[in-house]
């Protein structure tokens, strides 16, 4: 049965709502978050910072899931979205320290739907001064020598290079994509996006140093994915750092394909407790560089941002479901 608001409310101690709120309240855009809500199911989100960065989008979200912090990290680690076909993620592959071809070889097993023959037909027609994804000049001209090679296996090469050379130095070893006459550097991308939220920036600086090296816990990850009708892929990596009592991750996909050119979500967690039990206050924020936002002015930007929020919602909502 569910309970009335005023009921539930008084399931939260004083002290489990006040500092993790207080703090969530002082570095993100989400101000006076209900716990009471968010512990019954509801999933804030909102618009980050508005950025002068013409690439740039923040998005923040706030959720309860019903597990202790260590518990909810672990969640965490094993989900795919890929088990939720309204995502549009349709392969998700875990990545050891030293990847080899093999870790890509699901590529050549991606369903044979719309988006994927459009990714087919770009891969095998693509032409390296135009090539219609986001790769360097050098992969570009690689590509388009690679007639008659599967497209599979084009692909499997192009990342497992790129994730080498991140294992190999993080974001500043990645290729810069060729854009427009442009050498666009995934670093330079995410420099930009922290520089237009600085208090995400501070709350988070122990874990940003670890994107070139450091001591947080790493893992390693590729996906396939539509983007408006065309499949892409991902390399991402995530590092967890524990805090006091609670702990922060950062997802930061590296290399995309199409649609955008770095990706990066930033995860707050607390203990909190709720009506007698552990369970874990989540901030998260998504931070986005995409080619296609600096086309985009007035309510076209505002129809993006709101689109990126429904599909985070959507996201949140799945974890949150597979987490029970």
């Amino acid at each position: 049965m569910l309970r009335p608001l005023f009921l539930l409310l008084a399931l939260f101690s004083a002290d489990a709502l006040a500092d993790p709120l207080a703090e969530m309240a002082a570095f993100s855009s989400l101000k006076n978050v209900d716990l009471a809500k968010l512990a019954s199911g509801e999933v804030v989100v909102g618009r980050g910072p508005t950025m002068s960065f013409p690439r740039g989008l923040a998005i923040e979200s706030a959720y309860v899931v019903k597990a202790p912090v260590a518990k909810t990290l672990e969640l965490q680690r094993q989900w795919s979205p890929a088990r939720h076909a309204e995502l549009k993620i349709w392969l998700h592959g875990e990545l050891p320290a030293k990847p080899t071809a093999d870790d890509f070889r699901r590529i050549a097993s991606a369903p044979s739907n719309g988006p994927v023959r459009a990714l087919i037909a770009a891969t095998e027609k693509l032409d390296p001064a135009k090539p219609g994804v986001n790769l360097s000049a050098d992969e570009a001209k690689a590509f388009g020598k690679a007639a008659g090679t599967p497209w599979s296996a084009t692909w499997s090469g192009a990342l497992l290079a790129r994730a080498q050379a991140f294992n190999a130095g993080g974001l500043a070893r990645q290729p810069a994509y060729a854009w427009k006459g442009e050498a666009i550097s995934a670093a330079d991308e995410l420099a930009h996006l922290l520089k237009e939220v600085p208090k995400v920036r501070a709350q988070f600086s122990g874990i940003t140093a670890a994107l070139t090296g450091g001591s947080a816990k790493t893992a390693h990850y590729w996906e396939m994915f539509d983007v408006e009708g065309q499949a892409a892929f991902s390399l991402g990596a995530t590092f967890e750092k524990p805090t006091a009592g609670g702990a922060q991750t950062a997802d930061v996909q590296y290399y995309a394909s199409g649609g955008y050119f770095v990706l990066a979500t930033f995860y707050q967690m607390w203990p909190v407790d709720i009506a007698g039990q552990p369970a874990t206050l989540v901030w998260r924020g998504d931070l986005i560089a995409s080619p296609e936002l600096s086309e985009l002015r007035g309510m076209e930007r505002m129809g993006s941002g709101a689109a990126m929020m429904k599909q985070i919602k959507q996201l949140v909502n799945a974890f949150l479901k597979d987490s029970k």
